[in-house]
């Protein structure tokens, strides 16, 4: 079940955005675009708006292309489950080792969405155990 829009939205923003920058940092463009298609157009419009992508280039200009490109089948529902996109990044890092990436993501996350995250099944047990480290 999904945590309301108002109290997690800004927590998924903010996760998603680091996931994105990380990706990208690391030159892994294509991934990016997947983790966005899997994204409702309100989601990926507010992402444009949010600071850290913003202010960095590059993710700037995937998002906006993904976006132009992007045909919703679903209603722009805008508080759409993000966290089952973030489950094979975060098994796919802790695999290779990008643990700080996975703990810096993790880290911008609220209680709620954590909490959500940890009891998803396909998570692997180890970034289920890193991300119970962050909860109160």
């Amino acid at each position: 079940m999904d945590a309301p829009c108002n109290s997690g939205d800004g927590g998924r923003l903010a996760a998603f955005s680091m996931v994105l920058r990380h990706l990208i940092d690391a030159h892994q463009e294509k991934a990016a675009e997947r983790l966005i298609n899997q994204c409702n157009r309100t989601f990926s419009r507010r992402l444009l708006d949010y600071p850290v992508i913003a202010w960095h280039a590059r993710s700037s200009y995937v998002v906006r292309n993904r976006l132009r490109r992007k045909i919703d089948p679903a209603p722009d529902d805008p508080c759409a489950d993000v966290l089952i996109s973030l489950i094979p990044v975060f098994n796919v890092w802790c695999q290779e080792g990008r643990r700080s990436a996975l703990r810096s993501v993790v880290r911008e996350m609220n209680q709620i969405d954590l909490s959500d995250l940890a009891k998803r099944p396909g998570l692997d047990m180890e970034v289920a155990t890193m991300i119970r480290e962050f909860i109160d």
